[in-house]
């Protein structure tokens, strides 16, 4: 039983469409469209996400959905990693702005109120 190692990088191994329509959507909504996907596209798409900085809330959310085997087979040690770091995250929040930037700090925003 080896990793595949997800050899493809570039090419997403879902639709753009679905892509888009992940990206838009809410954690309950992610959970939804996910589950719809068979486990090995699921755990293909959440490396895929992960490994890109922008996706990778994506990427955990898709991930605590997927079997441990199943990003093991994905990405191998990193898969592994993927798998502990999905699972050990906290409950996630429905809110797109409540995400906190890199070194503590809140995001700026210059929208008024």
């Amino acid at each position: 039983m080896q990793p595949t190692e997800s050899a493809d990088l570039d090419n997403c191994p879902v639709s753009d469409v679905l892509l888009k329509r992940l990206l838009d959507a809410t954690v309950n909504a992610v959970t939804d469209v996910g589950n719809q996907l068979p486990d090995s596209q699921r755990a293909a798409l959440a490396v895929y996400c992960y490994r890109r900085a922008h996706f990778r809330k994506l990427g955990l959310s898709l991930a605590k959905l997927c079997s441990r085997h199943s990003l093991v087979m994905e990405a191998g040690h990193a898969g592994e990693l993927i798998h502990l770091q999905a699972t050990a995250s906290g409950p996630e929040t429905d809110s797109r702005f409540s995400d906190v930037a890199r070194g503590g700090k809140a995001q700026v925003s210059l929208r008024s109120v």
